[in-house]
């Protein structure tokens, strides 16, 4: 029996273990060949076009810039994915383009540039993508900053200008949506908790889902002051009285004034009355002295100076209102007193 069990085992012994390496050869071959599940994942889109053509591809009326495939590859391959990309080429275009012309492109494994051992399992949700194809052209139009900010300053700040230098460029794109247009909206702005003028690189939105190219650089400043408000001040009406005029009484009504200005709320509460000079000039109202003829009325119209000492940017919220001026007789003489020495009084009777 044992003699049997040996024969069974060392009979032919070369070939048994020759046929034992080529097993274990084929199960490891078997074992690296086997595939991961497939992986989805999004491939960025390229479409190459002739010179002067641009290209929008589209896939139910949305822009599509990637591609999205269930992809698949051996057990232990590479699974870089950096550096894949879908390249499409539009190999010629023979028509005029006044209009977009639109085109149904089937992509295919070989517009991929996949790595060794890869493959497309499917294209989600297909292989079929809609490629507008128009005429590109340069325009030069004017930057637009209209609605350009978002967010808010500061308390207490507005955004008072937003100027965009140069304020027109030229700007490459679609001719058929270039010509609808003369101007182009700038970036959106975001000025969230700032209080002071500043400026960026500028940059443009897109027209119709377009991709828009500005040809040149372009920076936007943004002008942020303090808010204005408004305060009244109450002050008194002087009157400018030139050197030569008659020296009769002056009478107006009021003789003060409530004035409400406007400007930055710090400028506002550092002013004071003493900076307001509010007046009327006699001589405006009488050019000629010697024509003045009492009694007399007027309604002048008030006139408003600062000192140079008063804090700058502010200004009247309301007009100047007029006023009641009288230049008025001179007052009466006193009535003369008798020089007659008082009488004496009776005398005592004896």
């Amino acid at each position: 029996m044992f003699t049997f069990v040996r024969g069974l085992f060392l009979k032919n012994l070369g070939t048994k273990i020759m046929a034992l390496i080529l097993a274990v050869i084929c199960l490891l071959y078997i074992h690296n060949a086997r595939i991961d599940p497939p992986k989805e994942i999004n491939i960025p889109l390229i479409i190459e076009t002739p010179a002067q053509i641009i290209s929008r591809a589209e896939k139910d009326g949305e822009i599509i810039k990637e591609i999205k495939v269930n992809l698949e590859y051996p057990r232990g391959a590479s699974s870089d994915l950096t550096g894949l990309v879908c390249r499409y080429k539009i190999k010629a275009v023979t028509e005029a383009l006044d209009k977009p012309q639109i085109r149904i492109v089937e992509l295919a494994a070989s517009d991929f540039n996949l790595k060794q051992g890869m493959t497309i399992k499917q294209f989600i949700p297909d292989n079929k993508i809609q490629v507008v194809l128009m005429r590109e052209t340069v325009s030069h139009m004017k930057l637009k900053t209209d609605g350009a900010i978002k967010g808010n300053p500061q308390k207490g700040y507005r955004v008072t200008s937003v100027r965009a230098m140069p304020s027109d460029i030229p700007i490459k794109g679609p001719k058929n949506i270039l010509d609808k247009y003369n101007e182009i909206p700038i970036a959106k702005i975001d000025v969230t908790n700032r209080n002071s003028i500043f400026s960026l690189p500028g940059q443009i939105e897109p027209l119709e889902n377009a991709e828009l190219t500005a040809m040149a650089p372009f920076s936007v400043e943004v002008l942020i002051e303090e808010d204005i408000i408004e305060d009244v001040r109450t002050v008194k009406i002087n009157l400018l009285i030139p050197p030569d005029f008659p020296h009769f009484p002056i009478q107006i009504k009021p003789q003060e004034k409530a004035l409400k200005f406007k400007g930055p709320a710090s400028k506002i509460k550092e002013l004071k009355p003493g900076h307001i000079n509010l007046f009327v000039n006699i001589g405006d109202l009488c050019p000629n002295p010697s024509e003045v003829k009492p009694p007399m009325t007027f309604a002048p119209k008030l006139e408003l100076r600062f000192t140079p000492d008063a804090p700058t940017g502010i200004e009247l919220a309301e007009p100047l209102e007029q006023i009641k001026l009288e230049i008025l007789p001179p007052p009466a003489p006193p009535e003369p007193t008798s020089d007659k020495p008082p009488e004496q009084p009776p005398a005592p009777p004896k």
